[in-house]
């Protein structure tokens, strides 16, 4: 009895408890992208998500439970930022009993402003507890 309870308590709920939306960097080929400049990530309320990150190649942003539009504002050391509208749907889904019940989105559309993200594209809608590249952001690469 004492060896069937100590298998029950072990579960993966950290492991599958968050759904990230995952945003790749690439240049105008598709090619992943390292930004030279720092990175600083935040949403409404000024809620810093990413601080001052160097050589980012991309990021996974936490979506709202209860929204279905996400603001985030990148802001690189040069003094210019750019805005990202991430729309979803919100999916709850029943991961056990032990668990609970985890968040999961379906992208339905993304915008941006273009001081330097040339334009963004969603490569994958659904947003899981699994890492898979959902969106790219398009930047200029210069010489």
């Amino acid at each position: 009895l004492v060896v069937g309870l100590a298998g029950c308590e072990s579960n993966d709920c950290m492991l599958s408890s968050g759904s990230y939306c995952n945003l790749a960097f690439v240049d105008g080929e598709g090619k992943g992208v390292k930004l030279l400049d720092t990175l600083t990530v935040s949403t409404t309320g000024d809620n810093v998500i990413i601080n001052r990150k160097l050589g980012a190649e991309g990021m996974d942003l936490p979506l709202s439970y209860t929204a279905t539009v996400d603001t985030f504002y990148l802001r690189y050391s040069t003094h210019l930022a750019d805005t990202l509208w991430v729309e979803h749907l919100n999916l709850p889904y029943f991961s056990s009993m032990e668990c609970g019940t985890v968040m999961h989105y379906r992208l339905t559309g993304i915008q941006s402003t273009t001081h330097l993200i040339d334009s963004v594209r969603i490569v994958n809608a659904e947003i899981t507890n699994s890492l898979k590249k959902n969106v790219e952001i398009y930047f200029t690469v210069s010489d």
